[in-house]
């Protein structure tokens, strides 16, 4: 069950735990519900997110007690041979479930949902951690029950464990208490309508780590050195001809590496990418004052810490402060701009990983981008184009002339070279140059980092720009840099999975030595206005707040919004609004995400205060929901049918009674939404959806109807959220979900014969791999995708797009394709 929107893309809230690291009085306490706490009749449910600690403490998480009641409830937390060990423990007495998750899976996922459940009628107790199965046990319990929730230091319980808890949350379907817990000074404890439901002592407010950056570590070289970072192992290198030192994010752990074999290549600048296929990082030049023979390029083993020279070859011209992104899947380094020996660049450079060249095509083709160093590039992980912006220079590329700031964006096609400019700002003060590395996390933003060069002693400030018309902010607070020589710079990382910005900034004050820190801030950032929005007692500017807050999210195109007009109907399309012109455009960032309904990936329910109510759906609701769903185009689906399926081992008089029980359990879920309920009618059920509620599947399935490109945006931010009804494996829903994908390959295969005939080789190729995602195993689509790279031209993808086919291929069908690279390859080249 999914309790979490994108848990890796949202905003930075929750409480950081101090633990048994720290002197008793230091260690962390939240207390909800001190005095005067709900009570809850029935059965009423804990969830929460959970953040497990680097430092292996151990102790008590949670402390669940009732002050009419003696039994007191808790989770405690260890390490045990590499595996997580929860224990939910009757205090004083015994230990009714164990739960035992391999560490590094919990670790991997960052953070992760907890739910604990109380049956008060039957005296039940369960606990579900993850995605793992929710275990069950007796416990003594009785109705109503006013919980107190301590997390952390609770009374004499002083062992505590340092974590970190966000989206905490109690309940039942009646009535519930949120906590957003996204305060960012002070002691209380406020749910989501503002008022003072508890006291946090010694917490440390996660809020603040999407504003201010966190300085990890400082580390020094004493020759000309690069910089990257692995997203793979979430390590820092600093790395110098002789040696290396690693920083670890997660662990904040340090080591140093001496190499028995130097780097064969000078480092002059120490200009550097990492090639995650084969797990080496490269170092390069462009340039060398004086005669030099030796490698220029050279990789360094990831895995052995072993140098090889790769490459004599070189461009032979100065380009500091260029432009440059690696492409893994054309195993090239693309380079562009720079400046050296008083003339500035716009040539576009290729290094080719396999033949150990360099290459200049002819030229870009499109909009002419002017020459500039200091400008910054980064690549679309949604449509693969490639961004350029800014930077220094002017149009005659001569730097005697005098130079320019220039604050415009250029999009770059890899397949083809086409750039187009999207904006130019006029931009008076403030002026700045961007930092190497733009974040392109989705459609609508890329952010970066800017500073102003021309002072020796400044500060480094985040932006984000829309990639649509260049409205900006700026986010976070400032980063110090010294930048008085030519070997200074800055680089921005976005590691989607840690959720956090990564800022390298390496300085030198004489061009050989260099100091590099590490900063970090959690993703999304927040302006300072966001800072101190704290949660007031009338609570009115809370939860819309708290809406536009997920509607930044903005992380993934799972969230991505455009806007449309849509009749109100049964089962209709998303509730989006119009521009003047009636034309699709992008919402606003704050627009509030809510009434959301998604079925492709995880199953997920975003209410009218756009809050995530997912957790609400049991599997038997999520069952019921969808069988509704996918009858209500026609007549609905009759109750003896919803049963049937359902139900097919229950006594007729049972049958009805769960029916009936799920079906009002359903509508008092869904009445957290606007725009949509379950009505019966002639004997049959429906889910009728008005313009005010948003289903992705539904979306999905009228704009294809109505002729939608299956390669849009649009289509493709459904599509990417994941697999359809995603852990949903039950028999009755296979009917819907071959229909889909059936639906899904025909989009894909006429969009294939239309683009061939076209003689569209890009977007023919992109239909081709489209249809892979959905359909592995597809032969035409590796023909088709084939035929495209050869008619294109682009003979350096075909083994790497047949190797995947044939690894997909053996691995659904359990048998090797029978036909070989070249067979295919030779025909799809006719």
């Amino acid at each position: 069950m999914v309790f979490l929107i994108s848990s890796e893309y949202v905003s930075g809230q929750g409480i950081q735990f101090t633990g048994g690291n720290r002197p008793i009085e230091q260690r962390t306490s939240a207390d909800f519900f001190p005095k005067n706490a709900t009570q809850f009749r029935g059965h009423f449910t804990l969830t929460f997110d959970l953040q497990l600690p680097n430092d292996d403490s151990g102790g008590y998480i949670v402390r669940i007690q009732e002050k009419q009641q003696r039994p007191i409830f808790n989770l405690y937390y260890n390490e045990e041979d590499d595996h997580a060990l929860f224990l939910l423990n009757e205090e004083g007495k015994t230990s009714l479930i164990s739960a035992r998750i391999p560490l590094q899976h919990l670790k991997d996922r960052h953070w992760f949902p907890v739910r604990v459940m109380f049956d008060l009628q039957k005296g039940q107790v369960a606990l579900q951690i993850a995605d793992q199965p929710e275990q069950t046990a007796p416990a003594s319990l009785q109705s109503p029950y006013a919980p107190r929730v301590t997390f952390g230091r609770s009374d004499y319980m002083i062992d505590v464990p340092s974590f970190s808890l966000r989206n905490f949350q109690i309940g039942n379907l009646e009535k519930k208490i949120i906590f957003p817990l996204r305060e960012s000074a002070g002691n209380k404890l406020h749910n989501a309508s503002g008022e003072v439901m508890g006291k946090v002592t010694n917490g440390t407010w996660l809020l603040n780590h999407a504003y201010h950056w966190q300085k990890h570590v400082s580390m020094y070289s004493s020759s000309p050195a690069a910089s990257e970072y692995d997203p793979k192992r979430k390590s820092i290198y600093y790395i110098n001809g002789d040696s290396l030192q690693i920083y670890q994010v997660q662990t904040g752990q340090k080591r140093s590496i001496r190499f028995q074999t130097p780097c064969p290549m000078k480092f002059k600048l120490g200009n550097s990418f990492i090639d995650p296929q084969e797990d080496r990082l490269y170092v390069y030049e462009t340039f060398y004052v004086t005669p030099y023979e030796g490698p220029t390029v050279a990789s360094l083993d990831l895995q052995n810490f072993t140098w090889r020279a790769e490459s004599d070859d070189y461009p032979h011209r100065e380009l500091n402060h260029h432009a440059s992104h690696f492409l893994p899947d054309y195993r090239k380094l693309l380079v562009f701009g720079g400046f050296g020996n008083t003339v500035y660049s716009n040539d576009l450079r290729f290094y080719d990983l396999k033949s150990k060249r360099w290459s200049m095509p002819t030229g870009l083709r499109g909009d002419p981008i002017l020459p500039r160093y200091f400008t910054s590039i980064g690549r679309s992980g949604i449509d693969g184009k490639l961004y350029i912006f800014g930077g220094m220079g002017n149009e005659s590329g001569q730097h005697i002339v005098g130079r320019q700031y220039f604050y415009d964006l250029y999009t770059i096609d890899p397949e083809t070279g086409h750039s187009k400019k999207l904006w130019d700002l006029q931009w008076e003060e403030n002026l700045f140059v961007p930092a190497r590395g733009l974040v392109i996390p989705d459609t609508t933003w890329l952010y970066m980092l800017g500073y102003p060069e021309h002072l020796t002693h400044s500060h480094i400030k985040l932006r984000r720009f829309s990639i649509r018309d260049g409205k900006h902010e700026e986010l976070g607070d400032s980063i110090p840099i010294y930048s008085d020589r030519i070997s200074t710079r800055a680089r921005l990382y976005f590691d989607a999975h840690l959720g956090k910005l990564i800022a390298l900034v390496q300085e030198s004050d004489d061009d050989v030595r260099s100091k590099l820190t590490i900063y970090s801030l959690d993703f999304p950032a927040i302006n300072e206005a966001q800072l101190h929005a704290f949660p007031t007692k009338r609570g009115r500017t809370v939860l819309p707040y708290v809406a536009a807050v997920i509607a930044l999210c903005v992380g993934s195109l799972l969230y991505t919004r455009y806007r449309g007009r849509y009749k109100t109907r049964t089962l209709p399309v998303s509730p989006l609004s119009d521009e003047p012109d009636g034309t699709e455009a992008l919402q606003p960032a704050t627009a509030p995400h809510i009434n959301r309904i998604y079925l492709f990936g995880d199953f997920t329910v975003v209410d009218k205060q756009g809050m995530d109510i997912s957790h609400l759906f049991s599997t038997r609701l999520q069952q019921v929901f969808c069988l509704i769903l996918f009858q209500s185009d026609a007549a609905g689906i009759s109750s003896n049918l919803l049963s049937h399926l359902l139900w097919p081992d229950k006594p007729k008089d049972k049958v009805k009674a769960s029916r009936g029980v799920a079906i009002n359990s359903l509508r008092k879920v869904l009445s957290e939404l606007d725009g949509i309920e379950i009505i019966y009618e002639d004997g049959h059920y429906r889910a009728v959806v008005g313009s005010a509620c948003y289903c992705d599947y539904q979306y999905l399935k009228e704009q294809l109807a109505a002729g939608m490109d299956i390669l849009s945006d649009e289509i493709l931010a459904v599509l990417e959220r994941g697999e359809f009804l995603l852990g949903m494996d039950d028999p009755i829903f296979d009917k819907i979900k071959n229909r889909t994908e059936s639906m899904l390959i025909g989009a894909f295969q006429e969009s294939m014969a239309q683009s061939r005939e076209q003689k569209n080789w890009i977007r023919l190729f992109r239909a081709a791999t489209m249809l892979l995602a959905v359909d592995p195993a597809n032969e035409p689509a590796l023909e088709n995708g084939l035929y495209a790279l050869a008619r294109g031209h682009m003979e350096q993808r075909p083994t790497d797009f047949y190797k995947r086919f044939s690894d997909n291929y053996c691995r659904l069908m359990g048998e090797e394709y029978n036909r070989s690279f070249e067979e295919v390859w030779r025909q799809a080249s006719r």
